[in-house]
């Protein structure tokens, strides 16, 4: 295994029934990173999917790829979570395998906070307009838990709940996360803010998918969990966010 920073990026892809997508979703991802000299490994975990993604992901192979067969179901952010902590880059790159996101868009991001000197770039999907939503109910309520967020932590993001985040990686190593579902999207978000991390936004191509193809989000369920969570964030002390010492992370902020 790595030791930590050996390789400038780690991609962490979380896999739950994702066959006929997962695979051209991690083609695009290597055709991207080929124009690349960044040293990569790609970290995929499958949280015991039933529809042949699992039995594809056993033929995987590469000397830059990590496939992780969860004995159990995580939920998305408990994959993350366990990704996290497997990771050993000096940046974390989260990339749904479901082709709502596109590969280069990693390296948009990574260019963005290596510029920026940002410990967090979020790939937004609404910054500048021509706004894609499948589900009117999904756009709006990512639209108020942003707000709510900007309101409570002082900051002007538009896309809090993209699943396209890339955080410097000593920074995700040391955070002290506690969701398992959508909800770590919010709670990287806040906790990152508290700690006095810089959070920047590009601008990413996003292709959304119907619950028919496949999609899990569910905006009033997902949406609740997140509130809380930004919520109960915004009273809890920064010293319970992180596994060591916060001032090895970013200057005390909000």
């Amino acid at each position: 295994m790595r030791s930590p920073g050996r390789v400038d990026v780690t991609v962490i892809m979380c896999a739950h029934n994702e066959m006929g997508r997962i695979q051209p979703a991690l083609e695009d991802l290597l055709q991207s990173r080929r124009v690349r000299e960044e040293t990569v490994e790609i970290i995929i975990l499958d949280n015991l999917s039933s529809d042949g993604t699992r039995e594809w992901l056993e033929s995987v192979r590469g000397d830059e790829m990590r496939v992780v067969f969860n004995e159990v179901n995580l939920g998305k952010g408990g994959s993350v979570r366990r990704g996290i902590a497997l990771s050993t880059g000096r940046y974390v790159v989260i990339h749904d395998p479901d082709l709502e996101y596109k590969g280069s868009d990693v390296w948009r991001l990574l260019d963005a906070a290596r510029a920026e000197q940002a410990q967090m770039v979020l790939g937004s999907r609404v910054l500048g307009g021509n706004v894609a939503y499948k589900y009117l109910g999904n756009y709006i309520g990512v639209r108020f838990l942003t707000s709510v967020i900007n309101l409570l932590y002082a900051c002007r993001l538009t896309d809090s709940a993209t699943a396209m985040k890339l955080i410097d990686g000593d920074v995700a190593r040391s955070l002290r996360l506690a969701s398992t579902g959508f909800d770590l999207d919010f709670e990287l978000v806040v906790r990152a803010l508290r700690l006095g991390c810089k959070v920047i936004e590009r601008r990413i191509d996003y292709s959304p998918r119907t619950i028919a193809e496949g999609k899990k989000v569910r905006a009033v369920r997902d949406g609740a969990s997140g509130l809380w969570v930004i919520l109960r964030d915004r009273l809890l002390p920064r010293t319970s966010f992180v596994q060591s010492p916060a001032g090895s992370l970013a200057p005390a902020g909000r």
